[in-house]
């Protein structure tokens, strides 16, 4: 990734944080979300939004709402923060961080090979 996709993806994540935050109710019914990671396109317009979603078990549900029903409500909050940084808003995609599943599987095998 090129040094204005990186600075680029820092800001997105920046500011969806703060809009996910501020809208945790309404569009994430109070699910506790993190932005794991910002993925952005060389020409900046798709975003591939990793999210990790704590103590939830509607996350497939989350992701569906994200990126269908008030995915052009998200867009057009993130337009008003980043106006002066782009000429067009990026396409969003939600996808969930399974990092920390993957991680707690590699564990419990380890622990399984250290027991035999």
């Amino acid at each position: 990734m090129g040094m204005r996709q990186e600075k680029f993806a820092r800001q997105i994540q920046k500011d969806l944080g703060e809009l996910l935050s501020a809208h945790r109710h309404e569009w994430l019914t109070g699910a506790f979300v993190t932005i794991s990671k910002v993925v952005v396109s060389p020409d900046l317009g798709y975003l591939k939004v990793y999210l990790s979603l704590y103590n939830n078990q509607n996350r497939l549900a989350i992701l569906e709402h994200l990126n269908g029903e008030i995915n052009k409500e998200i867009r057009h909050k993130l337009a008003q923060k980043i106006r002066n940084s782009v000429r067009t808003v990026p396409e969003i995609r939600f996808y969930e961080d399974d990092t920390l599943d993957y991680v707690e599987k590699m564990e419990e095998l380890f622990r399984k090979i250290k027991d035999q």
